[in-house]
Formats: C-alpha cells, sequence, structure tokens
C-alpha cells in the first residue's frame, strides 16, 4: 500500500489497461474499464508491511547526500575578507594574563581615625586603660542596662571633651561589645566627625528640621558597633520644636543602641544645647586636671538647665 500511494503522489507510471478487459486490437482501454498504473522502475519508495513486516526502500532512498568537506581553519578566514591562500596559515599572539590596577573614587577610601582616639590604636597603651578605667567607673555610677544616654560637658572649650568622648565610645564598643552611637551636640565647635574621618556636613540638625532622614544622617565608623551621629549646620528653629524633635530621636536611638554618648557645649554655653540635659540619664563635667575648685557650681549650673550632675572626668595634656 505505501509503494501504491507513493507511486501515485509521485504520478510517474502510465496507466493501462488489464489484458482481460482490453478490446482486442485497441491500444487504449475501454473508457470503463478498470485500470492499473505501470511504475516506472526509477521512482521512489518505501515499502511497509507485507508477509515479513519488513521496512523496504527503494535503492535511491539508500544513498545519503554529500557531505561538506571539512576546510581547515585558515580557509574560513578567506570568507570573511582576508586575502589568503589554501597554503597560508594564520600565526596568533601568544595569550598575555591581563593585569588590573584599582583606584579608589575620591570620598570613597576608608576613613580614618584620629591618634588621639588611642583606645583604639593601641588599646593596650596605660592611656588607654585609663580610659578603660574611666568607662567602669562611670557605668558603675548609673545603671547602664536602664540608662543608656550619657551627656559630657566641658568646664571651657578645648579642654578634651570631645577626645574623652570617643575614646570611651572606643572602648564600649571594641572592648565591652556595646553598640554605641556618638551624638555631636556641640554646635559651635563640633569635632566628633573630624576625630573619625568623616564628613559633619549634615546630621543631628538636619534631623531636627525634618530636612534628613535619620537613617541617612547616621553614619557607621571604622570601629565594629560605633556609629556616629554628626551636628550638621546650626539652623534657627523654635526652642519648643526643636525639643520636641530632639525627644523623638533621642527615644528612636535608644531603641536600636545600648549606649548613647552626647558630646555637649562648655558649660556657659550650655543654655545653646541642642539637645535638652533633661534629656540625659547622666551628665558628666570635664574639666582639666587642678581646677577642681573651679567646679563647685557646676553641679548648680547643671541642675538649672534640668540636667543632674554625674560626676567630673580629669583630663591632662602633660603625658
Amino acid at each position: 500500500m505505501g509503494r501504491m500511494l507513493d507511486s501515485l503522489k509521485a504520478n510517474g507510471g502510465t496507466r493501462v489497461a488489464p489484458p482481460a478487459l482490453a478490446k482486442p486490437g485497441a491500444e487504449t482501454p475501454a473508457p470503463d474499464g478498470v485500470v492499473d498504473w505501470e511504475i516506472a522502475e526509477d521512482v521512489p519508495f518505501i515499502e511497509v508491511g507485507g508477509p515479513n513486516k519488513k521496512v523496504e526502500l527503494s535503492p535511491g532512498l539508500l544513498k545519503h547526500p554529500a557531505q561538506r568537506t571539512p576546510q581547515p581553519p585558515h580557509l574560513q578566514i578567506e570568507k570573511i575578507g582576508l586575502a589568503l591562500t589554501p597554503t597560508q596559515v594564520v600565526q596568533l599572539a601568544p595569550t598575555k594574563p591581563m593585569g588590573v590596577v584599582f583606584e579608589p573614587w575620591p570620598g570613597a577610601a576608608t576613613t580614618s581615625i584620629h591618634a588621639e582616639i588611642i583606645a583604639y590604636h593601641q588599646p593596650d597603651h596605660p592611656t588607654a586603660k585609663q580610659y578603660a578605667a574611666l568607662f567602669d567607673a562611670m557605668t558603675a555610677s548609673i545603671n547602664i542596662t536602664t540608662s543608656k544616654t550619657v551627656l559630657m560637658l566641658g568646664l571651657k572649650a578645648n579642654v578634651g571633651t570631645t577626645t574623652v568622648l570617643a575614646n570611651l565610645g572606643v572602648i564600649a564598643s571594641l572592648q565591652r561589645s556595646l553598640r554605641v552611637v556618638l551624638i555631636d551636640a556641640n554646635t559651635r565647635r563640633p569635632g566628633i566627625a573630624q576625630k573619625f574621618g568623616l564628613s559633619d556636613a549634615v546630621g543631628l540638625a538636619e534631623v531636627a528640621d525634618g530636612a534628613l532622614a535619620i537613617e541617612q544622617a547616621l553614619v557607621p565608623t571604622c570601629a565594629v558597633n560605633l556609629h556616629l551621629l554628626p551636628a550638621g549646620i546650626s539652623t534657627k528653629s523654635r526652642p519648643t520644636a526643636r525639643n520636641e524633635a530632639m525627644q523623638w530621636v533621642m527615644a528612636w536611638l535608644r531603641e536600636r543602641f545600648d549606649l548613647l554618648l552626647i558630646d555637649g557645649l562648655a558649660l556657659d554655653d550650655a543654655a545653646e544645647l541642642t539637645i535638652p540635659l533633661a534629656l540625659a540619664d547622666g551628665a558628666y563635667l570635664v574639666l582639666p586636671h587642678g581646677e577642681s575648685s573651679a567646679s563647685k557650681g557646676a553641679a548648680q549650673a547643671v541642675h538649672r538647665l534640668g540636667g543632674r550632675l554625674s560626676g567630673l572626668v580629669h583630663t591632662s595634656f602633660d603625658q
């Protein structure tokens, strides 16, 4: 059946009349006679079935088409426009390793911590151990598990308040494994960001004015677990609005950090402090060694500003 169907489709045969039905002497079959097909030998076919149920192919289908002769690589080059003869061979240059050089992007380099932060650079130095002892004494005077906010004021300018605060932050974060944030509330002489090689262009002032999200103002330092909230640019917002904003900022930070260390102004300028003293759990006065007599009225001054003096920190520059 397969042979007959293929032959009919190919139209390769001629119609002839069966001998029994053809008229004597007639060269063509009768109009109404039954015709058969005489198949040409060169018609390709595939016969399926039969007694042996085998597939039979015509000889023409058993021949595979001619395959393309593989060409050497240098002959392929002629097809892309290079004038090479079959006898020419392309000599490829030897492979060379690719070199790389790193160029830091401006402003993206690792920040450096100032040499005055000796607790970071030399934790075994005697001065660094003094800062560790100072931190333990301060936390013993307040309950660190519930009192998280410490404010430091200077008896006057340039007594080392910022340096003390930065070293205490490193001790608390690296040696005591606390999550610490340093808050620069010194609107007259901001300096914490500089100690850690960071910018203080924006910070607490912009957050208080609602111009910057606190997450954007908060900056991580090189020390693990130690973050910084720079002072930013001082604004002239209304005191009432500023106090309300600071209350929200402090509450947000207390939920996310174990310890808040605030760098405040000198005691004479404490009335201009961005963060009210009442928001601090403890206030410490920094003064030069040997000037204890000048601190007699400090407790009363801090009390008038709404805070409570928790202790004195004496600094010395003769080491």
